[in-house]
């Protein structure tokens, strides 16, 4: 006998490795009859082993040992488990060696001593593969089911409990854990490498549902709209350079229609909104990113999020979920292939747990090498307009933020009340607020009635009737429909007008600190009025603190600095949400914005990484 019971042994030649899975390319080729190219020791086995060729399917794993020691092989499976959330020990039946260690001859001299080993595991087939041709036909480390057909790569489904997601890219399917949602398919991590060309290699993306990738439908919210336009045909740039870079794409996430100022329940139709993890579970996920802050707050097997930022689409939901969440200078990022409100104020952003993941992934692709300064001597802008906040536990918080930036940038804060200095400067009348509370408000009202011009019309000659929309969608048509084109034009002299008032306040290398978001966000089962009934402050009218990077063209990251508790009227105990920071830079100033973020997180000793679940942190 060579070896202990239940085991196979066999050494790969190329027929039996021919058109192996290659993750670089991204496809499972089917392998020709699987050949053993010397024969197969006889093995007492009780029960016997299947013989290998009679196998259908089989899970595998691929590892690359520099030896066939126990000790490299259990060191290699125990790292699998450590980093991969896809690999199991159930993938071991079948164990592709992968190395140059004296293939079969090696093998079965140390059959002696792998068997007990191996048969721990639970395995039964044992593969020697060299080096070279596992790299020649890009088999690399994971686990895989192997049959005659060829090694085809894993997904592990994930359920969706959240609700964030509206499609799973690899395979829409539910699961008994997902019901009612759905769950999302998720490639193993062991497939992937980070590599100088890409540097994103294997990290995990959900994209928000009015970007465009190939062959997936774009909903926006608005089931007329998927239904008229169907697949997109093209991959929106700013996704297609994350594929590029590495970055997977495993689905699409939910969010309000055409990226407005929906509230869950009363205003959703077509689409509902998902539900925030934190907490008691109950509270808005905030708009309208909501599935991609959902996600990143309720997931740890997804990495980060796409959005959209139009007036804090992308920030509000990174707060409600206390995650990180960043905003890139206007024309940082292309905004093609989005379902766009209008391209003066529409941005892609990101969102992660992870503010390390948020770092690399913006720094890749946020391209701010030729707008702004960094060379001069910093200014750190205290916001009089702003602080205190009437919350002592949570104005304590932020005083904290303040102190360590002061210690991180080597400078003092410099008080500047906003209205005080418009006054001053513009020589203007009507207050600050005032003056540009119409500005957000008017280019949402312009632009959802004319950006969907050509989807109303389109509908129409296609299905003989008008699109559906939400009611709040309907109101904005109506008052888009009204909207001259002399005032919209109004609307964009005062945006320009702010923009020019932001840069005589933000010169060179400046930075603002603003208390974001704190406390219980907002309840999910409120019952309100038609939109028209309703104060047209809950649609943008105003002139909020989340208005001024779109308004001014500036980058602005939001992130927890900690969480205070509160007695939940739901739950009846105490839940604990995030206190949430920003800080926005002069424009073109991406790169140095966020160092300084990761420097002050630094300084704070604040975990880098947030708890997914009901807490952003640790007691």
């Amino acid at each position: 006998m060579f070896g202990p019971p239940l085991f196979s042994f066999l050494t790969a030649g190329p027929a039996f490795l021919k058109g192996a899975f290659s993750p670089a390319l991204g496809f499972s080729a089917p392998l020709k009859a699987i050949e053993v190219s010397l024969p197969l020791p006889e093995i007492d086995s009780d029960p016997p082993a299947p013989p290998f060729s009679s196998v259908i399917n089989l899970a595998t794993t691929v590892i690359t040992v520099p030896d066939l020691s126990i000790n490299t092989i259990r060191n290699k499976i125990d790292q699998f488990e450590a980093s991969d959330d896809v690999f199991s020990k159930d993938f071991l039946t079948f164990l592709v060696l992968v190395g140059s260690h004296g293939g079969q001859k090696k093998l079965i001299r140390n059959t002696h001593e792998l068997g007990p080993f191996l048969s721990t595991l639970g395995t039964k087939h044992v593969a020697i593969v060299d080096r070279g041709l596992a790299e020649q036909v890009g088999l690399v480390d994971g686990p895989y089911m192997a049959s005659s057909h060829g090694f085809h790569p894993v997904r592990k489904l994930f359920p969706d409990r959240q609700g964030a997601f509206v499609a799973s890219l690899y395979l829409n399917a539910s699961t008994a854990e997902a019901s009612p949602n759905m769950a999302i398919a998720v490639p193993s991590r062991l497939y992937y490498t980070v590599t100088p060309e890409k540097p994103l290699s294997g990290l995990r993306v959900a994209i928000k549902d009015n970007i465009d990738i190939a062959g997936v439908k774009t909903f926006a919210s608005s089931r007329s709209y998927g239904e008229l336009y169907g697949t997109a045909g093209e991959t929106a740039p700013a996704i297609q350079m994350l594929q590029d870079l590495g970055a997977i794409v495993v689905g699409k996430t939910g969010m309000s229609q055409f990226a407005d100022a929906e509230d869950p329940t009363g205003d959703f139709v077509d689409f509902h909104s998902p539900r925030n993890p934190r907490g008691d579970g109950l509270r808005s996920p905030g708009g309208s990113s909501f599935g991609a802050g959902a996600a990143s707050g309720a997931y740890d097997w997804l990495d980060f999020a796409v959005a959209t930022d139009t007036g804090g689409s992308v920030r509000q939901p990174a707060a409600s979920q206390s995650v990180f969440g960043f905003r890139p200078s206007q024309g940082a990022v292309s905004i093609d292939g989005l379902v766009q409100i209008h391209k003066d104020l529409d941005m892609v952003g990101f969102l992660s747990k992870a503010f390390d993941i948020l770092k690399r992934v913006s720094d890749e692709v946020a391209n701010t090498s030729t707008i702004g300064d960094t060379a001069a001597t910093p200014t750190l802008i205290y916001p009089a307009h702003l602080f205190p906040v009437k919350n002592k536990a949570a104005g304590a918080l932020y005083e904290k933020v303040i102190a360590s930036l002061e210690r991180v940038l080597k400078v003092k804060r410099h008080p500047v009340n906003f209205a005080e200095e418009w006054a001053r400067i513009s020589g203007n009348k009507e207050g600050f607020y005032e003056y540009f509370a119409p500005v957000l408000y008017g280019y949402l009202t312009w632009g959802q009635y004319h950006g969907r011009a050509a989807f109303r019309e389109h509908y129409k000659v296609k299905f003989g009737r008008h699109p559906y929309v939400n009611p709040l969608m309907q109101m904005r048509w109506e008052d888009g429909e009204r909207m001259s084109s002399d005032e919209f034009r109004g609307v964009q002299r005062k945006r320009e007008e702010f923009q020019s008032f932001m840069e005589t306040i933000f010169g060179p290398n400046t930075f603002m600190i603003t208390p974001f978001k704190f406390g219980e966000p907002e309840a999910r089962d409120v019952y309100r009025p038609a939109p028209r009934e309703r104060d047209r402050a809950e649609f943008a009218w105003g002139l909020r603190q989340a208005f001024q990077s779109p308004m001014a063209g500036q980058p602005e990251v939001v992130f927890p600095v900690g969480q205070l508790p509160t007695i939940s009227t739901v739950s009846k105990v105490e839940e604990k949400y995030g206190v949430i920071a920003a800080i926005t830079g002069s424009r073109g100033t991406d790169k140095a914005l966020l160092e300084l973020t990761d420097r002050l997180l630094t300084e704070m000793k604040l975990p880098k990484t947030v708890l997914t679940g009901r807490v952003p942190y640790k007691e």
